[in-house]
């Protein structure tokens, strides 16, 4: 029997955040399709596609295989190869949400078709340009059953409040570790010890998702690097207060 898929697909527009622009029919009944956000991660590659699980009360779960990619200018009428956000390039995922994986796990033909389903709503968006736009809700369709198969990369299960189960990773943070967590990314970002290319955190309908962004392009000479005893100043600094700030977060469990 083939196997039931929901296509999904979220994106940004010139002047709006990371949204969800279509969702599987039965998450925007239940008003649950805010998960996309919370669920979806990786870094942009045209070689694999992303699977992970969605774990919830009980013996519930989901599965989300999906791919994170540019979206091509031609997909909302432009010229050139991309669509841009300002000076970056706009990131598009798009996937399908399943009860049961299908069998092959993913395929060209499997993408090929989210990608038809929901092109139109896709560029309706970026069009739009608005945060008023809403989400459309899709149905379910077959998988296909053949096709170019495309290489999976597994991630963690995600578990969503409520879940019995507990898990190293994927666990949806303490309110006092996101605190503590934006402390020293802070305190980071003042020393200057921030890394250059980070996963961001992107809003969007009642959820977040990680989507890594992609430096500006262009020129300038910027500012001069800092010399090698304020750059061991610096490290020296961000380990005590890093100590601190893990203290203190053990201090409140």
């Amino acid at each position: 029997m083939p196997v039931q898929v929901w296509p999904f697909a979220l994106t940004r527009s010139v002047n709006t955040g990371f949204r969800i622009v279509a969702a599987p029919d039965f998450l925007v009944d239940e008003g649950r399709y805010s998960l996309l956000h919370d669920v979806t991660a990786g870094d942009p590659t045209d070689d694999a596609v992303y699977r992970r699980e969605y774990r919830v009360r009980g013996s519930e779960s989901l599965c989300l295989l999906y791919r994170v990619v540019y979206l091509k200018a031609s997909d909302v009428g432009l010229d050139g190869e991309y669509a841009m956000s300002g000076p970056r390039r706009t990131p598009l995922i798009e996937g399908v949400v399943c009860r049961t994986p299908p069998k092959p796990a993913a395929t060209q033909e499997l993408f090929a078709e989210v990608h038809r389903r929901c092109a139109a709503d896709v560029r309706a968006f970026f069009e739009a340009d608005t945060t008023t736009h809403p989400v459309s809700p899709f149905p379910s369709f077959d998988a296909p059953e053949t096709g170019e198969s495309v290489r999976v990369v597994d991630l963690d299960p995600y578990l969503a409040e409520g879940s019995t189960e507990t898990a190293r990773e994927g666990r949806r943070p303490t309110r006092i570790r996101r605190l503590a967590t934006a402390a020293l990314s802070a305190v980071l970002s003042a020393l200057g010890l921030r890394p250059g290319r980070q996963a961001g955190t992107v809003s969007g309908e009642g959820g977040q998702g990680v989507v890594p962004p992609e430096p500006a392009r262009g020129g300038g000479t910027g500012h001069p690097a800092p010399s090698r005893p304020r750059r061991l100043a610096r490290a020296a600094g961000a380990i005590v207060l890093t100590v601190l700030v893990v203290l203190v977060v053990r201090k409140l469990k």
